[in-house]
């Protein structure tokens, strides 16, 4: 008998090694289930999916992969960002549709410069300004709004930190030149007063227990307490 619990007490070690590593791997799989960060590595291939489809095919081709990956919420203004912007450079099938995608990439690029995105602020600054040179089909000018995104990205930090350039030059002066008095001042308080809005992160559903047969969910032990384990002497 003694030779035989020789054999046993390594192995009986082995496995509680093998499932102590299951169960914090297991751990970590759990912990990273929730929230944004949850599925980093996951929304990283998407977004770089997403990229290279635009990339290869267009955005059109690339919009469905954006989409998913800027539901994700906080965290995500990046791919909020690149999805308003390809949501502008596309047509639907007809005047309905493409007004839905210009529609919906104001959504996006809104979303994004809540968030604090630079690249995001300066593009809602030039394609609501109504400056000739930033005209796109089925986005009205708004000189106010324009402005205020302007005031808000030339004071963004990160625009530096990216070296990203001024709001160009001829968008200014036409706002400068065309913006009524009373809407410049009011553009000045808004951007005084912006503070950052991110959307909700998401968070997926716990997974459920498993179940045994019988339709009863399977518990386990919690807190160390369980069966008391047989020492080698009690089983000798």
């Amino acid at each position: 008998m003694f030779s035989m619990h020789i054999l046993i007490k390594p192995l009986m070690m082995s496995a509680l090694l093998i499932a102590s590593a299951c169960a914090s791997s297991g751990g970590r799989d759990s912990r990273q289930s929730h929230g944004p960060a949850a599925g980093l590595d996951q929304s990283q291939q998407l977004l770089a999916r997403a990229r290279s489809l635009q990339a290869e095919q267009g955005c059109a081709k690339a919009i469905p992969s954006y989409r998913v990956i800027s539901s994700f919420g906080d965290g995500y203004d990046v791919a909020q960002y690149e999805l308003g912007a390809c949501l502008l450079d596309i047509s639907g099938a007809g005047a309905t549709e493409t007004a839905l995608f210009r529609e919906e990439a104001l959504f996006w690029l809104k979303r994004a410069a809540w968030a604090g995105n630079a690249r995001a602020q300066g593009k809602l600054a030039s394609i609501l300004s109504g400056a000739p040179s930033q005209n796109v089909d089925g986005v009205s000018e708004s000189l106010e709004e324009a402005m205020g995104w302007a005031l808000v990205y030339q004071e963004n930090s990160v625009r530096e930190l990216y070296a990203l350039p001024d709001v160009a030059a001829p968008v200014l002066d036409h706002l400068r030149t065309t913006l009524p008095p009373d809407a410049m001042r009011n553009a000045v308080v808004f951007a005084n007063d912006f503070e950052k809005i991110a959307m909700a992160a998401f968070s997926p559903p716990a997974r459920a227990q498993p179940k045994q047969a019988g339709g009863r969910e399977r518990r386990r032990p919690s807190g160390g307490k369980g069966r008391r384990r047989l020492s080698l002497a009690e089983k000798a």
